[in-house]
């Protein structure tokens, strides 16, 4: 039997752990509506009144989780990349993914990748603070 997703214990807790997180995380997310009942709010967007990167990304799943994609676009535009980007690694890291796709683990573990991403969220953070500036 070749080597895989099941065949090391700590790998299936692992994996299990992951799914039992992802199963209960997006069953609060269904039931409960972050825009009426009171979830943790942003820090940075209540000491300084701008929105961070992940500003609206829990009203953006509870809506992609309603089939609401238009709205969790409008909540938080970078949450469906980074979703996907998200789904992308935990295959690479966790179910043999680095073994059946090196070249795309290469890329996406590579520091260029990952300095790209983080000037995307970079500009993104900005972007999405800067009509302040010209509207006033």
């Amino acid at each position: 039997m070749r080597p895989g997703l099941l065949t090391s214990k700590p790998n299936r807790w692992k994996v299990l752990a992951i799914a039992i997180g992802v199963v209960v995380g997006a069953g609060l997310f269904y039931v409960f509506n972050p825009a009426e009942i009171p979830f943790p709010p942003c820090p940075f967007y209540k000491l300084t009144g701008f929105q961070c990167p992940g500003c609206g990304t829990q009203r953006a799943l509870h809506s992609l989780l309603h089939g609401e994609w238009e709205e969790a676009f409008l909540y938080n535009p970078i949450l469906i990349p980074a979703l996907a980007l998200i789904a992308l690694l935990l295959y690479l890291n966790s179910f043999d993914g680095k073994k059946r796709f090196p070249t795309i683990h290469r890329i996406l573990s590579g520091s260029a990748f990952i300095w790209g991403m983080l000037a995307v969220i970079i500009l993104y953070w900005i972007g999405r603070n800067a009509y302040r500036f010209f509207l006033e």
